[in-house]
């Protein structure tokens, strides 16, 4: 078996080839601003591809990370998004649109992670108002899925107290103000920038939870195995195309491709079993297996395009599309930086 069918070797649970096929054929759209992520969010919505069990997901994303890395990772936000709301106890008439892709869902809780792992304090500051509801003001620094009326979902700090909450709102609400996105250089698509609450009000059923913490714990699992899954999906997709060129004088470069192929294959065996058993790992394991995934695709993306040569320089070529992808997933957070200092913890 060659290191390539290594990397591919049924270790998930099976997609249909329709998904890998619809969302290869529009990565290049999407990558180059003619192509909307939501229209896949509603497409697999309406096969009812966005509910299913954590197993389930990690494979979904990996799959279409591995054909277009901006799908992927909206895909990740949107699953985040049902998480959140159905641990905070919302009802279906809110989950259920997220779940059919008419509605957009925004993760903002990077900032409760960090929170949570003692590195800064939530910008997002709180005023509890009678009656259980709750104003908003300050920064969400980054998100993506940034579409009108998506639901954001984000942790609050309340400063009389230094307690924290999660709350529910939607973009269109009063008060939110989305920064005109900044020129990236790969995922253009997913709409992601910082936003701005000013007086944003939060009646008391759309606040999910008083307790960030035991909501960080519960969630994080979930949250660090699909993305995960979307570095995952690049990496073996990369390490793949380096096998297959890997004649003439790119031969020379058979020991790194035969060690990169062995690295993907190592991420996805721990992701998809513990995806089928989150609660197994501990959250060293957790923090490690998101780290090797985002070297490793790292570097099959450098190997894929120094095999290709000329033609995986074109700035339009999947190749290049991938490598610049690739260059996202150190600043993703948590950042490669906050995850070396929280392994570090755990030394």
């Amino acid at each position: 078996m060659s290191p390539a069918q290594v990397v591919l070797d049924a270790v998930a649970p099976p997609v249909p080839a329709e998904v890998t096929d619809r969302f290869r054929e529009c990565a290049k759209d999407i990558d180059q601003g003619r192509g909307d992520l939501r229209d896949g969010l509603r497409w697999l919505g309406g096969r009812g591809f966005l509910d299913g069990e954590l197993g389930w997901r990690v494979a979904l994303i990996e799959a279409i990370a591995a054909e277009c890395m901006s799908s992927g990772f909206s895909l990740w936000a949107q699953g985040m998004v049902i998480d959140y709301l159905g641990r905070g106890g919302a009802d279906d008439t809110v989950v259920d649109p997220l779940r059919r892709g008419e509605t957009v869902g925004v993760t903002a809780m990077a900032p409760a992670l960090r929170d949570v792992a003692g590195i800064e304090p939530v910008p997002v500051l709180g005023t509890r108002l009678p009656g259980g509801g709750v104003r908003l003001d300050g920064p969400i620094r980054w998100a993506s899925n940034l579409f009108p009326d998506a639901l954001v979902v984000s942790p609050v700090r309340f400063e009389e107290d230094d307690s924290r909450a999660i709350v529910r709102f939607r973009l269109s609400a009063d008060g939110v103000t989305v920064r005109t996105s900044p020129k990236l250089l790969a995922l253009d698509g997913t709409a992601s920038s910082s936003v701005a609450l000013d007086g944003v009000h939060v009646p008391a059923p759309d606040v999910l939870t008083d307790d960030l913490t035991g909501f960080v714990q519960a969630v994080r699992p979930a949250f660090l195995l699909t993305q995960t899954a979307f570095c995952a999906g690049l990496a073996a997709r990369a390490a793949t195309g380096a096998e297959q060129h890997c004649t003439g004088l790119n031969a020379e470069l058979r020991p790194d491709i035969d060690d990169v192929c062995a690295r993907v294959g190592s991420v996805r065996t721990r992701l998809h079993a513990w995806a089928s058993a989150p609660h197994e790992p501990g959250p060293a394991d957790l923090l490690r297996l998101r780290l090797d995934a985002s070297a490793v695709a790292g570097d099959a993306t450098r190997l894929e395009a120094t095999t290709r040569g000329g033609a995986g320089y074109v700035a339009t070529s999947d190749v290049s599309r991938r490598l610049r992808e690739a260059a996202f997933l150190p600043i993703q957070s948590p950042t490669e930086g906050q995850l070396r200092w929280e392994l570090s913890r755990y030394a």
